[in-house]
């Protein structure tokens, strides 16, 4: 899944999500579970009977979330008779913890985050995923492009601190020799003036904001390195799951259609992300740019947020292999597909 771009801006604060190298378990909360009446209400009902629920964002109000706000403008939340009211992530938030302690029915995550946690005993369940893939990748220079593990010799690589064990790791199974890891800035001007000739981060920020810069850009994904990996799953408790299973269908149904609405509209809606939902200052411009290049991310064959659970028990079994859970959870208690199914119904898009 390589991809050769041709843009650079002002990259953005996304959080480094990518708990993968075995970073997660460090921002888990260290206790026990989370009491599942500790404040906040996931659902209400209203006056006319329509379910209003609270959805916990894995981060702020971006692009990455458009489908969300797509299915908010077009109705299709609405037409399931369901209110939602979408809170906002940050870097002391995870969402994971909101869900569990009842403040929210669901919303999403970083991926490795929640396996922790389950590894750990929370009963959470992952019933879909927004990227099909981390966006997180290597970025260099598509005129001396790193395309496979092996690009990585007599190099100087910019990676973050949190996926740098992993990355020596990827090198030395590899017999990669002359490899020189640094640590990766805020931002990719270590590529661009040529401190590194590979920088980590994410095509849908760094990559996005070089290429508006005019800046050509090769980027390798994690996926291609052989680390499988999703990005922001789609994530409830089994106790949700089992008493409001009807409720997550109809809402995983309109965010499939705000979804779609938003890779077949990536400008309207990336530029609405800038100016009705999140009005802190982005860039229209940079939204409606990541809109357009994320939707390879976003869609299967299958249709949008799809998840797999052979592709989740690979992620587990590299998670346990890296150290980063000391016991593997059963796939079949933390993956269902039971909600994607009874949304779509048979078919892969409910849009065309």
């Amino acid at each position: 899944m390589e991809k050769t771009l041709g843009i650079a801006g002002s990259t953005r604060g996304r959080r480094d999500v990518l708990k993968l190298f075995g970073a997660g378990a460090g921002l888990l909360a260290a206790g026990g579970l989370l009491s599942a009446c500790s404040g906040g209400s996931a659902t209400t009902t209203s006056a006319d009977g329509a379910l209003e629920m609270n959805a916990q964002l894995g981060w702020l109000k971006l692009a990455q979330f458009g489908g969300f706000f797509a299915a908010q403008e077009k109705g299709y939340y609405a037409a399931e008779k369901i209110g939602v009211t979408f809170t906002a992530g940050g870097p002391n938030i995870l969402s994971w913890q909101q869900i569990a302690s009842g403040k929210a029915l669901t919303g999403d995550d970083d991926n490795t985050n929640v396996l922790v946690a389950a590894a750990k005993g929370q009963p959470l369940v992952i019933y879909g995923a927004i990227f099909q893939t981390s966006p997180f990748a290597i970025l260099s220079k598509a005129g001396d492009p790193i395309s496979s593990i092996q690009d990585f010799a007599d190099r100087t690589i910019a990676v973050t601190e949190a996926s740098r064990q992993q990355f020596e790791s990827l090198v030395k199974k590899a017999g990669v020799k002359g490899v020189t890891f640094i640590p990766a800035g805020t931002d990719p001007t270590q590529l661009t003036t040529g401190q590194a000739s590979g920088y980590s981060g994410y095509a849908t920020s760094q990559a996005v904001a070089l290429k508006r810069q005019g800046v050509d850009v090769h980027v390798l994904y994690l996926e291609d390195l052989g680390v499988h990996s999703y990005g922001n799953v789609l994530v409830t408790t089994r106790d949700n799951l089992d008493k409001n299973h009807d409720e997550l269908v109809r809402y995983l149904r309109a965010t499939i259609k705000g979804y779609e609405y938003m890779n077949a509209n990536p400008d309207e809606i990336g530029r609405l992300v800038a100016t009705k939902w999140n009005t802190s200052g982005l860039d229209a411009d940079n939204e409606a740019a990541t809109a357009e290049f994320q939707k390879d991310l976003i869609t299967s064959p299958k249709g949008v947020l799809q998840v797999d659970p052979s592709k989740m028990q690979n992620i587990i079994d590299e998670l346990a292999a890296a150290g980063t859970i000391s016991k593997k959870p059963n796939v079949a208690d933390v993956v269902t597909t039971s909600v994607l199914d009874a949304a779509y119904g048979g078919r892969t898009s409910l849009l065309t």
